[in-house]
């Protein structure tokens, strides 16, 4: 069985018997993982009334029948509760979403997918603009482009595109929303051979904080179009996306699931591994709780001829002998899904940390190792591999800046109670830490906590760039709940 990185949360969480939520602050301020949010005044029922009627889509009130679970995002630990959902059915709706917050002073929170592992999706207070029922798709198959809107989710578009053979590089949670996933990067099995994500985006509609509805790509507004491949929502709410689509079809993917321990001799067979591949093959490396003892499991996905694919797993195989092995020539459809497949579990909270490393060493083997024998009882530690069409863009040509050769390290943890809340946190953090001094950057959009400091080395030397359009497009920081880019013009204090 495939997982992904979001896949252990549902997975993991089958014992869950409780939801906690964050610590309770001061009255009228919410703190999460460091984020502070201050509601604001009820709104007055004639100005609700007065958008409702000026827009397609429909308002969600408290009072609704469907807030409840309109408000509720992937990862439980938030628990937040916005003064309005305003669910969008056209750009010109989400431009009057944007005007209607601003003038009612309120926070702002754009949500596609729901997944942000920070619960960036949902504001305590303020105003969500819903894209979840925009989803139209269209593929010119001729052209090889596709056209998705902002609440298309990743199962979507890959069945749409399948229909003529096609696809994109995305990731391989079927439910997670292609705006986060693609403005943040976007990782995935295709990654090696076709690049990330927002290395496929070819042009892109912006709604600007002011109201306006731009093209962003190569000769319209390139700056933008620079900006929001990475950079995240910072720059204004994408409407729809155009991607660059690939002749994909049959492909070699399963999971080779190893005896629980081994992990150092593992994780060193692993790295020997993608230190080898091609192009065609893509890898990640698991390290899961399991009654025995932290287990290891590889991913591995080959989009080439099934029999090549099968000769090059031939060292994972015989001489390591793993317990399970579901690797088969399947569709690319088919894949993907199997990737996250459906889990009957309890919603829970987790805490996700990520550091980027060039190398795994002996002394990051033996770290992580070290550690999954002392973690908590729900765990993830996910080795994933940067090598290929991701690593040959140069670190200029766009935001996203994890384009050296290495390794994206997530560490993971979920819980059923408080204290298993806090242990779970400071372990991922701890792990984090000490890989921190080997480390050169960080994935986006795989992080719980997005402080000033841990955004800045997401983007290294690309960041100071980031602030300069911000500033241009959004210099008042209307858009402030994601992983922040201040305009430069703003105090950092």
């Amino acid at each position: 069985m495939l997982i992904s990185r979001r896949q252990f949360v549902r997975r993991t969480a089958v014992a869950a018997a409780a939801l906690y939520g964050p610590a309770k602050a001061p009255a009228g301020v919410r703190r999460i993982f460091g984020i502070s949010e201050q509601n604001s005044a009820p709104l007055d029922a004639p100005a609700i009334r007065k958008l409702a009627s000026e827009i397609v889509g429909h308002v969600i009130t408290p009072e609704a029948s469907d807030y409840e679970s309109s408000r509720l995002v992937e990862n439980r630990a938030y628990d937040r509760h916005p003064a309005l959902i305003v669910r969008c059915a056209s750009a010109s709706d989400v431009a009057r979403a944007l005007e209607f917050g601003q003038k009612q002073n309120l926070p702002l929170a754009a949500r596609a997918g729901g997944h942000n592992a920070a619960g960036y999706g949902v504001c305590n207070g303020g105003l969500v603009i819903d894209l979840s029922g925009m989803k139209r798709v269209e593929i010119d198959a001729q052209q090889h482009l596709g056209r998705a809107e902002g609440g298309v989710l990743v199962g979507e578009l890959d069945e749409a595109t399948q229909r003529f053979g096609l696809a994109t590089s995305v990731g391989t949670c079927p439910t997670v929303g292609i705006g986060g996933l693609t403005l943040g990067g976007g990782e995935g099995a295709l990654m090696p051979k076709y690049g990330a994500t927002c290395d496929n985006l070819v042009s892109a509609r912006v709604v600007t904080v002011d109201g306006r509805q731009v093209e962003a790509s190569q000769n319209c507004n390139p700056d933008l179009f620079w900006a929001i491949r990475g950079g995240g929502g910072n720059f204004g709410v994408v409407t729809t996306f155009e991607y660059q689509l690939h002749p994909v079809t049959d492909v070699l993917a399963g999971a080779l699931i190893y005896p629980a321990g081994r992990i150092p001799e593992l994780l060193q067979a692993y790295v020997k591994f993608t230190a080898a591949a091609p192009d065609e093959m893509s890898a990640a490396g698991l390290i899961l709780p399991s009654e025995q003892g932290p287990r290891f499991q590889m991913l591995v996905g080959y989009c080439g001829q099934p029999t090549v694919g099968s000769d090059l797993l031939r060292p994972l195989r015989l001489p390591l002998k793993p317990q399970v092995d579901t690797v088969r020539a399947t569709t690319y459809l088919e894949a993907q899904r199997s990737w996250f497949p459906a889990v009957a579990a309890k919603p829970s909270g987790y805490f996700v940390a990520n550091a980027f490393l060039p190398e795994v060493s002996e002394a990051v083997i033996a770290t992580i190792a070290a550690a999954t024998r002392d973690a908590p009882r729900r765990f993830m530690v996910l080795i994933g591999n940067f090598r290929g069409a991701v690593t040959r863009v140069p670190l200029t040509h766009m935001a996203f800046a994890m384009r050296q050769p290495g390794y994206e390290i997530d560490v993971s943890g979920n819980w059923s109670s408080r204290d298993e809340k806090d242990s779970a946190v400071r372990w991922a953090n701890a792990l984090c830490d000490k890989l921190k001094p080997l480390a050169h950057g960080l994935y986006i959009n795989a992080l719980s906590e997005t402080s000033e400091q841990l955004v800045t080395a997401a983007y290294g030397s690309n960041y100071a760039r980031l602030m300069e359009i911000k500033k241009k497009y959004d210099p008042q920081n209307v858009l402030r709940l994601n992983p922040n880019i201040r305009p430069s013009m703003i105090s950092h204090n």
